[in-house]
């Protein structure tokens, strides 16, 4: 009688163990693929466009190609922000959106970040591969 004690205090010991090595094997996972270390890659090739302006980002010629101009009023309702200078989009001001994602954009403020960034300030998706399917 007193074995079956042990073996079930046996069974339950074995199990919390598994459980507990199961969330280390999770953690260190997590480490491995967390965010920030994709923030920083991000960051870095950032910081990588921004040093070699105009090698990375998208010439004049694409800018035209691109297109997604028109004027604020356009926008949509709402009162849309700028990405890049944290100003509302209001009617009458020239603005750019972006056929990867629809974000919208100052028109000044789109091309100067497009001029060494390929990205969306926004959420990141690359434009360059859609000047592709426009030409």
């Amino acid at each position: 009688m007193l074995w079956i004690l042990f073996l079930g205090l046996f069974l339950v010991c074995a199990g919390m163990s598994l459980v507990f090595a199961l969330y280390l094997c999770l953690l260190w996972y997590a480490a491995i693929r967390s965010p920030t270390a994709a923030a920083a890659a991000g960051a870095a090739a950032a910081d990588a466009a921004a040093a070699a302006p105009g090698e990375k980002g998208l010439t004049e010629a694409e800018l035209g190609r691109l297109g997604g101009a028109g004027d604020g009023a356009s926008v949509g309702e709402g009162g849309a922000e700028c990405a890049v200078c944290l100003d509302d989009i209001e009617a009458g001001q020239a603005a750019r959106v972006l056929p990867c994602c629809r974000h919208a954009f100052h028109r000044s403020c789109a091309d100067r970040w497009l001029a060494s960034h390929p990205l969306c300030p926004s959420v990141g998706l690359d434009s360059s591969p859609l000047l592709l399917l426009l030409r």
